[in-house]
């Protein structure tokens, strides 16, 4: 059975050329390693370019390009593999290049916005504020994208998808992001891009070391190894695998809670504002605080309606209520003397 979906899943048998092939394809290693890492930080350092003034600009189609030319997924693919087979060595090389990669990209957004950050305002910008906090559609969006990623790699008839692949996640954008936002004084809105990233690339690891299991990879890697030698890999993927499903576990929970809030402070102060001159601009849920933005004209309905329609049903999180004033005129558009 196992071999029946093994054959499926990755059209032929997995031996050790297709290894080799795999590891030559997401690997910094070999003769070509200084040349392969060159290239990885030049278009990293690009894409993480492209992401900031595109964050900066308001332009969804800039970000995407960014996507397009983001190197990221290619060592975390490669961390999926060496956790996959319990490589240590592999391991440790493709956490390293992520590590700094993830560090490389953080610093061109604060590099390239620290020069006129006093002219910027994050929270009226749509794209930068979309990516301060981690959503379940995210969620859901990445562990799809490691199987996806962890597929087009282990199957050399479709292995040139993995770009379109890196463009369904969004990866060096929140960390442009961060660099954006800690430049202009927003730590507490870094923290959620930041969080936003790191649920994005634990959701990728696991389910590609998991698709990479399936598809056969470590049965083959240790078919010619000891028994020590497997069972020492055993043990380092285990182990590895605990440590991407805690924390994952952890802003997969925190993900729930913040999209519960929202919905339910969304539903709440709608039904308060019925019959009012009142409507909901926006509800924001970052760090453990509800931030309602209400505009209209007149009477506020009693804020202790919504305060009791709030209480026990967003987990006890303090509320900030803010009121935005408008202004409305009215004025003749006929031509004086006209009929």
């Amino acid at each position: 059975m196992v071999a029946a979906v093994n054959e499926f899943l990755h059209g032929g048998p997995v031996d050790d050329r297709e290894i080799r092939r795999v590891r030559d394809t997401l690997l910094f290693e070999g003769p070509d390693r200084g040349r392969r890492t060159s290239r990885f930080f030049m278009l990293l350092v690009l894409a993480a370019a492209i992401s900031t003034f595109g964050l900066l600009a308001d332009s969804v189609a800039t970000v995407i390009g960014a996507m397009i030319v983001a190197p990221l997924m290619l060592p975390i693919m490669g961390l999926a593999f060496g956790v996959s087979l319990g490589d240590r060595r592999v391991i440790l090389r493709s956490l390293m290049i992520s590590i700094l990669g993830i560090s490389a990209a953080i610093a061109v957004g604060w590099l390239l916005t620290r020069g006129f950050s006093a002219v910027i305002d994050p929270e009226s910008n749509t794209q930068i504020m979309s990516r301060t906090s981690p959503k379940l559609i995210d969620l859901f969006a990445a562990l799809a994208t490691g199987f996806a990623g962890a597929y087009a790699t282990g199957r050399k008839d479709v292995s040139d998808t993995l770009p379109g692949v890196a463009i369904a996640i969004s990866l060096v954008p929140p960390l442009a992001n961060v660099g954006i936002l800690l430049a202009t004084g927003h730590p507490h809105l870094a923290r959620g891009s930041l969080l936003l990233f790191v649920t994005n690339y634990l959701a990728i690891l696991l389910t590609g070391a998991l698709m990479f299991g399936v598809m056969g990879y470590p049965a083959a890697y240790h078919a010619t190894r000891s028994r020590r030698a497997k069972v020492t890999a055993i043990v380092v993927a285990l182990v590895l695998g605990l440590i991407i499903v805690v924390p994952l576990a952890a802003s997969s929970l925190l993900s729930v809670a913040t999209n519960f809030a929202q919905r339910r402070s969304t539903d709440a102060t709608t039904q308060w504002l019925k019959g009012s001159d009142y409507r909901l601009a926006s509800v924001e849920v970052t760090d453990g605080r509800v931030r309602i933005v209400i505009a209209g004209q007149g009477q506020v309905p009693p804020q202790q309606a919504l305060q009791d329609a709030l209480r026990g049903r967003i987990f006890d999180m303090p509320v900030t209520l803010e009121v935005v004033p408008e202004t409305r005129t009215n004025f003749e558009t006929k031509v004086p003397g006209g009929q």
